[in-house]
């Protein structure tokens, strides 16, 4: 397996649709929709990611290389969680892979994996209370600057050691576009992406629309500055639950430690998280102070 090069590993951390509503109402909405993001995007540092809403996602932009699994990706995190005085949210803990499995160099075929384990303290000293599942098939096909994706995305939420009334779960296809660029000394990710939900079971999401910005500044031959905004909005089915719509995002600071194999990152931020609890539909804003591994 070959390993990707000139691209430092990252991990962006980060908010589905029966028919039914009228063209013009739904222009209306998904105006709203884009009036939340930008502030999300363009104030830093403000309370404003969401991980089953929004969530860890694959590699937007990757180098050119002709071949079959041309590039991996792992990373590990887990972050406490503080201001909440909720028992059920202590961590919140990530495990996935992004890969390309073929590279045309005009395109290329990708899978991306992750595993959210939600942890609190109800029951016992480490008490995991939810899992959540995500998985996105892609398509990115480069352009002349950045790279443009099309997305099956499936999510599916699960109780951990609790009863389980029920299984949340949607479907969503999906566009995206996304570029990498240097602005003296520092890097730039940034990216933007929209879905629809194809089919879905116990939840009201009919659209949702993401948006990401990561800086990246060298202080050191291998300790970086980092920089994230991320946000995510939503359009949902009011009939089901009376919501009309949704949003939420993070933003973090933090260093990142260059490896010989990866990368470590320490970070500090604040999220408001959509839907934090699988049968508890509200949103919930948080302290993250988060540790990530990354190897690629």
């Amino acid at each position: 397996m070959t390993r990707s090069r000139g691209r430092p590993g990252v991990v962006a951390v980060s908010a589905a649709f029966p028919s039914g509503l009228q063209p013009r109402r739904r222009t209306s909405r998904s105006s709203v929709a884009l009036l939340f993001l930008l502030p999300i995007l363009f104030v830093p540092a403000q309370s404003v990611t969401a991980q089953v809403i929004g969530g860890p996602r694959p590699a937007q932009t990757a180098d050119r290389e002709l071949g079959f699994l041309t590039r991996y990706h792992v990373h590990t995190q887990a972050a406490g969680l503080a201001g909440i005085g909720e028992e059920q949210f202590g961590w919140d803990t990530d495990l996935g892979v992004d890969m390309d499995v073929f590279d045309l160099l005009f395109a290329r075929g990708n899978v991306f994996f992750n595993l959210e384990t939600g942890v609190g303290g109800e029951r016992r000293a480490i008490d995991p209370t939810q899992t959540n599942y995500t998985m996105d098939l892609s398509v990115f096909t480069r352009l002349p600057r950045g790279e443009f994706g099309v997305t099956f995305h499936h999510i599916s939420r699960h109780r951990a050691d609790r009863e389980h009334p029920g299984s949340p779960s949607w479907n969503m296809l999906g566009l995206s576009y996304g570029d990498r660029l240097r602005f003296r000394t520092f890097d730039v990710e940034l990216m933007g992406r929209w879905l629809g939900t194809i089919t879905s079971s116990e939840v009201d999401y009919e659209q949702e629309a993401n948006a990401h910005l990561r800086v990246l500044r060298p202080l050191t031959g291998r300790v970086s500055l980092i920089a994230e905004l991320d946000g995510s909005a939503v359009l949902t089915d009011e009939s089901m639950f009376g919501r009309e719509y949704l949003y939420g995002g993070s933003a973090h600071l933090g260093l990142r430690f260059r490896g010989s194999a990866g990368a470590g990152e320490i970070l500090i931020g604040r999220e408001r998280r959509v839907d934090p609890d699988i049968f508890v539909r509200r949103p919930i804003r948080w302290t993250r102070w988060e540790f990530r591994f990354v190897v690629d």
